[in-house]
């Protein structure tokens, strides 16, 4: 069987590699783009935002994703490539929870807009331009957050959230791939693939009460975190 196509931050750990490819998928490494802050410059959200089965992809690394891809696969180039000061850098990181889209749609990329309001999702205009980096979708209707305005926003909603009210231990690398002094995100650091929820490290090091484990548990998906890693934000996954 061919496997499938998964994008994800080269600096990945080797053992989160093989996790992944045990689990049929072929790997498209982002390469870092160095016209942006190092914590970032491979973060998948930040250079990718999948709408429906369509993948629309920042200009600089189209080429390296279709050059890499295994299958057929709904790939886009985007109009607009991200710069280095912020709110450039957010073109790309749009949250997308069953039919609604959560952004700071002042700064969207033109043709992300097009497509969401093409396949007919509700736009909901935030302050937060860091959407898909901040809120870790669960299903089509649940995610975990830490910032209390996002938690507000899709509680209204009808979104089913659970907040935390801690920041989490979440790790960013640097241009060394040692641990930066910025800290990591919520949505960076879990993703869902298929009914998986994989969680870029041990999840008992960021899920001080039981919270998070028991809340992937009642929607019966399967976790798969590292025993022993600190949790590393790696700006998720797209399949």
């Amino acid at each position: 069987m061919e496997k499938k196509n998964l994008i994800i931050d080269q600096r990945m750990r080797e053992i989160e590699k093989e996790k992944l490819r045990q689990l049929g998928y072929n790997l498209i490494e982002l390469k870092q783009n160095h016209d942006i802050y190092p914590e970032i410059s491979s973060h998948v959200d930040i250079f990718t935002c999948k709408i429906g089965d369509k993948i629309i992809t920042e200009p600089t690394q189209y080429n390296q994703i279709k050059s890499n891809i295994n299958q057929e696969y709904d790939l886009e180039r985007g109009t607009e490539r991200i710069e280095a000061k912020y709110p450039y850098d957010i073109k790309y990181n749009v949250c997308i929870i069953g039919k609604i889209a959560l952004h700071n749609f002042n700064y969207t990329d033109t043709k992300i807009k097009e497509e969401l309001i093409k396949q007919g999702y509700e736009l909901i205009n935030t302050t937060q331009g860091y959407t898909n980096c901040s809120i870790a979708v669960i299903d089509n209707n649940s995610a975990i957050v830490t910032d209390k305005g996002l938690c507000k926003i899709l509680q209204k909603h009808n979104v089913d959230v659970l907040y935390l009210n801690y920041e989490p231990d979440i790790k960013l690398l640097d241009s060394n791939n040692s641990y930066s002094n910025k800290k990591g995100f919520i949505g960076g650091c879990i993703s869902r693939i298929d009914n998986n929820i994989i969680v870029f490290g041990d999840l008992n090091k960021i899920d001080i009460n039981g919270g998070i484990r028991q809340f992937i548990k009642q929607r019966k998906l399967t976790l798969i975190d590292f025993e022993g890693l600190d949790v590393i934000d790696y700006g998720g996954v797209i399949d």
